[in-house]
């Protein structure tokens, strides 16, 4: 099985982009510059915007976050979220910069609810460490998963456990599709018949094109249907 190259963003500077290139050539990966129009780090067919907690706040307050997201949701079929730093450098940032005393507390609370609703609104998984250096290796390490099947864990026989849903599990079987997810396409749509048509789908908050139309696909294809990953390599 050909090696898949990590692929960086031309733009993305900084200890942190330096830490994941040091680990993934460490790792034996190919590392390639390359501008991408959405994401720092693809993955093959998945990408990761990385971002300092700092960072983080201040896109998701302003909306440019959630705009990254929907771009990477219709686009990709899969995405992550990696953010990293502490809770208590940023109220000092706060301090400096605003004159602002917010409890560490409160900056949690927020920081949770803002990752909860990432989660929840767009089926996106959010990795959290204090340490660049636990960031950089999340990013490699999950590079190195998503590209090796699964073996003694058993995780390529039991993919989801059964609900009491019928439909819910038929649903959960299309890649990129999470319990969340395919909760609010029944609620939504009513039936899965109706999910089989583009303008039902477009009523779902956080289901990006990629995924529509793989559902629809999956649900009325008469062929068999595949899941590639494409690769764009550098000439």
């Amino acid at each position: 099985m050909a090696k898949i190259d990590l692929i960086i963003d031309s733009n993305e500077r900084g200890m942190f982009c330096e830490a994941v290139e040091r680990r993934a050539k460490s790792a034996g990966m190919t590392v390639i510059r390359q501008p991408l129009v959405v994401g720092d780090y693809k993955l093959g067919g998945a990408l990761v915007e990385a971002k300092s907690v700092t960072d983080f706040y201040q896109s998701m307050f302003s909306g440019h976050l959630q705009r990254q997201l929907d771009n990477m949701d219709a686009n990709y079929e899969r995405f992550f979220i990696v953010v990293h730093g502490e809770l208590k450098k940023h109220a000092q940032f706060i301090r400096e910069q605003f004159n602002a005393n917010i409890p560490i507390s409160q900056l949690q609370e927020t920081f949770t609810g803002f990752m909860a609703r990432i989660m929840a609104d767009f089926d996106c998984q959010v990795f959290y460490t204090n340490t660049i250096s636990e960031a950089a290796q999340f990013v490699v390490k999950l590079h190195d998963k998503l590209h090796k099947p699964a073996s003694r864990h058993g995780a390529h026989t039991i993919r989801r456990v059964g609900s009491n849903d019928l439909r819910l599990d038929v649903v959960m079987t299309i890649p990129g599709v999470g319990r969340e997810l395919a909760e609010r396409l029944l609620e939504k749509c009513g039936s899965i018949e109706e999910m089989c048509f583009p303008d039902s789908l477009k009523q779902i908050k956080g289901l990006g094109e990629v995924r529509r139309n793989l559902i629809i696909k999956v649900l009325t294809s008469e062929e068999e249907v595949r899941q590639e990953r494409k690769v764009r390599r550098s000439k």
